[in-house]
């Protein structure tokens, strides 16, 4: 009995290995390549520069961004936002949001989160 399945079993395997095989090649040699392509045109352009916002601009649209969470203070120094005081957790994703809408250079986070 055993003899009758052995067969019919290594046939089978051998069938599902030659057709998984020819699978794992890689791409005919006549394709061009991302690689191969000659890239002709060498002027590149520049990414615009980040544009940061003046000082006394920041502080009143800081001043404006911060007037909805009592018990946050927000100073401007150099395009520097520092940021004291306590909010709540589910609140400073909203405010950080906010101020990075302003473009300042950099946000200083001191703040103390609430439960």
């Amino acid at each position: 009995m055993k003899k009758h399945l052995f067969k019919p079993l290594l046939i089978v395997a051998l069938t599902i290995a030659a057709i998984q095989f020819p699978a794992c090649k890689g791409k005919p040699k006549t394709e061009a390549s991302a690689a191969d392509t000659v890239i002709t045109d060498t002027t590149a352009t520049a990414p615009a520069p980040v544009t940061i916002s003046a000082d006394e601009e920041l502080t009143n649209n800081v001043k404006d961004a911060t007037k909805d969470f009592p018990g946050v203070n927000a100073s401007v120094d150099s395009g520097v936002v520092t940021l004291t005081g306590n909010i709540s957790r589910e609140r400073l994703q909203k405010l950080m949001m906010s101020l990075n809408a302003l473009h300042p250079k950099k946000i200083n986070n001191q703040l103390t989160i609430n439960k």
